[in-house]
This record gives C-alpha cells, sequence and structure tokens, in this order.
C-alpha cells in the first residue's frame, strides 16, 4: 500500500471521519454520525489543533465549519487525500438539493473551505426572498469571546449582548434599501435575523483562542453576513466559561437565486500564533491574493 489510500480501498467501511494535516495543522472532518449534545447533527471540523496549541478548537460535541445545508442530514464523507476530504449529500425527500463541502489543509496554517451548491426546488425559507447558505463555529472557550474585525475605519470587537440580539451584521458598502427583510413573525424566528447597530468593512473576521488566532476570509462580500452568539456552543467545559458560536452565512438575493444553478462558496480560516492586527491584515490579503488565484 502507498504513503496514503484511502480507507475504502483496505475494506474499512463505511468512513465516517477523516484525518488531515498539513504543516502545524490537523484536523478531523467527519459526517454527522457523531451523536453529540444536540444528537447527530455535527459534520464539518469535528476537531482542529495545532502543533502550537493541542486542544480542540472547537467544542468538542460540536463542530467548525459546519454547513447548515448538511447539518442534520445524510451526509457521506469521501477521503480525497493525506490533506483533503469531502462532505456530500445528494437530493432527497428531505432537501432537494445537491451540496459538496471540500476541506483541504495548506501548510503551514491554513484550511481552506469551499461548498458548492445546486438546489432542485426553490428552497427559499417561507416569507423569504433571498435564499440563505450558513455555516457554524461552535468554539471551545476562548478566554475572549468577541469577533474583531473592520467597522467604520476602525477595529471592532464585538459579541452580542445575549443570543439573538444584535447578532446579524451586514456589510458597510450595502445600502439598507438593498439589504434582505426577514419576514415578520410573532412567533419564533431564527436568532441571527437581529440586525447590529454597526456594519464590517471588509469580508473577515478573527478570534482569539488563547495565544492563537482564528481568522476567517471570505469571498463574494456582497452577499455575506457575519453572526453569532455568547452561548451558542453551549456550557464551557471550564468553570464560568461558555462557548460562544462564531457564524457566518451568504445572502443569495432574488435576482440571482434560481433552482438548478450552481453557487459556489469560499472561505480560508487561518490558526496561527497571534502576533498582532497589523499581522492579521497581512494574513488577509495573502488569503484574498490565494481565493482569486
Amino acid at each position: 500500500m502507498s504513503d496514503w489510500e484511502p480507507r475504502s480501498m483496505v475494506g474499512l467501511l463505511p468512513v465516517h471521519s477523516h484525518l488531515i494535516q498539513a504543516g502545524d495543522l490537523q484536523a478531523v472532518v467527519g459526517d454527522g454520525v457523531r451523536n453529540g449534545v444536540g444528537g447527530t447533527q455535527y459534520c464539518g471540523l469535528w476537531s482542529l489543533t495545532s502543533r502550537h496549541r493541542v486542544f480542540n478548537t472547537f467544542g468538542n460535541s460540536f463542530a467548525g465549519l459546519l454547513p447548515g445545508e448538511l447539518r442534520g442530514r445524510r451526509t457521506f464523507l469521501e477521503e480525497l487525500d493525506a490533506t483533503s476530504a469531502v462532505l456530500a449529500r445528494e437530493p432527497d425527500r428531505q432537501r432537494q438539493s445537491r451540496t459538496r463541502a471540500l476541506y483541504r489543509v495548506e501548510a503551514p496554517y491554513t484550511i481552506h473551505h469551499e461548498l458548492t451548491l445546486c438546489d432542485e426546488a426553490d428552497l427559499r425559507a417561507p416569507g423569504c426572498s433571498f435564499r440563505e447558505v450558513s455555516w457554524c463555529n461552535y468554539m471551545n472557550c476562548p478566554d475572549d469571546p468577541r469577533l474583531h474585525f473592520l467597522s467604520d475605519g476602525d477595529w471592532f470587537r464585538y459579541i452580542p449582548p445575549r443570543h439573538g440580539i444584535h447578532s446579524n451584521v451586514a456589510p458597510s458598502f450595502i445600502d439598507d434599501d438593498e439589504l434582505e427583510r426577514w419576514p415578520s413573525s410573532s412567533g419564533s424566528r431564527p436568532f441571527h435575523w437581529h440586525r447590529a447597530p454597526f456594519r464590517f468593512d471588509e469580508p473577515f473576521y478573527y478570534g482569539r483562542i488563547g495565544d492563537m488566532v482564528l481568522l476567517f476570509v471570505f469571498d463574494q462580500p456582497q452577499w455575506l453576513r457575519f453572526f453569532s452568539s455568547p452561548s451558542g456552543g453551549g456550557v464551557g467545559t471550564l468553570p464560568d466559561r461558555s462557548c460562544p458560536a462564531w457564524d457566518f452565512e451568504w445572502i443569495i438575493p432574488e435576482g440571482e437565486y434560481m433552482p438548478g444553478r450552481d453557487f459556489t462558496f469560499r472561505v480560508r480560516m487561518i490558526y496561527k500564533r497571534f502576533a498582532s492586527d497589523d499581522d492579521v491584515l497581512l494574513e488577509v490579503q495573502k488569503a484574498q491574493q490565494a481565493m482569486q488565484s
């Protein structure tokens, strides 16, 4: 057998998780079979560690880079090589959409994530003219629960005061009348349907995990929204510590969305020792160049 061969070649099916590694990083990509705190729904990155920090970045019963398109649905894991894996699903009665989510580790400290979906039916939520495509990141007891990003030309550090309040941050370069309008409802509604009174300037944010920085850099900024919760990841394993959710989504507007069309979204996630805000901006530039190449 060669240095690396998919386990399907040696008769160990079914495969539910795959270790990918390069440079400083090790990550475990897993499907939704693991029975976590909320049941069998947490696919994506089951674990992310660095040689500089060996503790899991994400909640141990949860996941990071968890696509809402795959959450709680029948998902298949494909091992590509020692650095890459894919989570995929085909259309079914539960949801008429084809989805492919790539996870690839790139040395020294980057994970490239790319999701392509194609709906076979109109899957916009009731009352919505737009299509939401969302991700969750359930963090593991960070000292600082805030998102860090640029707003109004300066650094802004923010976590909502409580779950569902001022949770959704839109781009500063989109006029109010161009933003999606959520349907009014007297009942329960998604926690991220509550707009923050400020905007982000550039399509990235970062968080702090110990002496590390976890940086997310996105494409298609005009459709991008950040959203977060101080307690979305549940009770922490450390005393008096909760686990925030550092989430994001893209909004496909009414004039662009149609069944039968492919949509692809990309994010590069950098996990390294924190140096400074200026160093973060240099990493943002490198990530944007990589996505454009």
